[in-house]
């Protein structure tokens, strides 16, 4: 009878260790999974970097914050110099083909309408002009909360997307530095002289609206600047930092009117939110200022979109993943010295910070300056993940190509149906089936390898 006690007991330990075992598999394969998100999102910060030193390199100068055609106030006929860094690196991020369609007259099949060079407004309903609906997947992290619901189990028979916001998202972001004053401001024809040198003097990020900066600019050097980092995109709706709260007065001269506006009740919000538009490089849309630390909420003032506050964000543990100039990659926690958010920012005029004298926003501000004689003697934590050195870099996600209409997606092969469809898995959790023959050459000869490897 002792005996047969003493074998019972041990069978409910075996099972109360199983048990255990059992609930913790899935929060270390969650782990995994976040940690796994984590690093494919720092791994686009580094290939994006790689992209705007070969375009350095290319054209002897970095993108304008704000670029592209002027002179029509027709949208449909110019993008009024309003696209951002990401439309002009697409070629340096294997993305030739989509770049070909924004740098060339593309024509609507369906309507018939024929756009010029360089498309009109970023802002141009995506359905009808389709490159603005076509973000590449290289500007989109796919970090996630841990809640988050399964996979989405769509099937489409093409490569294409379908126009949703997560097409037309991005959630990769400019350094505009510790400015305040009209930050967003556009200029488009002869500017105000006041104005644009009040302008000039309150930018001292990487990156400026109508204006290229060259690396020889920053004389802080290239270590001690940063040039890119990660935001919250409108699409995934995380209300504390992917919203943007509107007409916070005085908010130039006192950054922290933006978290006493984001306590407050009654506050109002601008209809888009932050990466709400890739192509775009206005900073309520693809920059930030290192002015409230990381995962603050975002604002604008009285003078509307032209003059913002907007943050990093992430939906990382406790801080950002920033890109600096010299191609690094690094962690920055919410808890970075950022200073005394209820100082002016630079400017010209009274009241303000003096053009030249230290950020007034601490390391997280001085980390944005490009040119202020700012002794940074920190060192931030690498990001651990290795570069990916091309969107083909894995075995089984690639970027698959139609060799009729060149629309890519970059998917990860699942299999050769009956010898004559291709099964691919978008990293949304889409699935595509589309017939092998409307594929490009090399692409139907992958993918049979690819079959053949994953059935021995």
């Amino acid at each position: 009878m002792k005996n047969r006690s003493a074998s019972l007991a041990n069978v409910l330990g075996v099972i109360v260790c199983v048990a255990v075992a059992a609930s913790l598999v899935p929060r270390t394969i969650l782990k995994q999974r976040v940690q796994a998100r984590s690093s494919a999102c720092s791994n686009n910060l580094r290939t994006i970097g790689l992209a705007f030193h070969n375009y350095h390199a290319a054209y002897k100068q970095l993108p304008a914050g704000t670029g592209g055609t002027t002179g029509n106030d027709d949208p449909a006929k110019s993008n009024q110099g309003l696209l951002g860094p990401l439309v002009g690196v697409l070629p340096f991020c294997e993305q030739q083909r989509l770049w070909e369609h924004v740098a060339n007259p593309h024509e609507n099949k369906r309507t018939g309408v024929v756009f010029p060079p360089m498309g009109p407004i970023p802002l141009f309903d995506p359905a009808v002009y389709e490159p603005w609906g076509r973000g590449p997947d290289i500007y989109r992290c796919p970090e996630a909360h841990p809640g988050d619901q399964a996979e989405s189990t769509e099937v489409i028979r093409s490569l294409q997307l379908p126009i949703t916001a997560m097409g037309v998202t991005a959630d990769y972001v400019a350094s505009y530095g510790d400015g305040t004053v009209l930050q967003g401001k556009v200029v488009q024809g002869r500017p105000d002289a006041n104005e644009s040198r009040n302008r000039r003097a309150a930018n001292r990020g990487a990156f400026m609206t109508s204006q290229s900066m060259k690396f020889r600019d920053f004389l802080d050097g290239l270590s001690n600047t940063i040039l890119y980092s990660e935001v919250v995109s409108s699409q995934k709706r995380d209300p504390g930092v992917s919203e943007i709260i509107r007409d916070v007065r005085g908010l130039s001269q006192a950054p922290v009117a933006c978290l006493r506006a984001a306590e407050a009740d009654g506050k109002q919000f601008w209809e888009f939110g932050r990466g709400s538009c890739w192509a775009d490089g206005r900073p309520v849309y693809t920059g930030f200022q290192t002015v409230l630390p990381p995962n603050s909420p975002s604002c604008t003032s009285q003078h509307g979109i032209d003059e913002p506050i907007v943050s990093a964000s992430s939906l990382h543990a406790d801080g950002v993943h920033v890109l600096i100039a010299d191609g690094s990659v690094v962690f920055i926690t919410d808890n970075i010295d950022a200073g005394d958010a209820s100082k002016a920012g630079v400017g010209l005029g009274p009241g303000y910070t003096s053009p030249g004298m230290p950020s007034p926003y601490g390391l997280w501000g001085a980390l944005g300056t490009r040119a202020s004689a700012e002794r940074i003697d920190v060192q931030f934590p690498q990001a651990t993940s290795r570069p990916r050195s091309s969107n083909r870099g894995s075995m089984n996600t690639s970027v698959w190509t139609d060799k009729t209409s060149g629309a890519q997606l970059t998917a990860e092969f699942i299999e050769i149906k009956d010898r004559k469809t291709i099964r691919l898995k978008h990293a949304s959790g889409t699935i595509h089936e589309v017939p092998l023959h409307t594929l490009i050459p090399s692409d139907i000869y992958r993918a049979v390898e690819m079959d053949v490897m994953k059935k021995n």
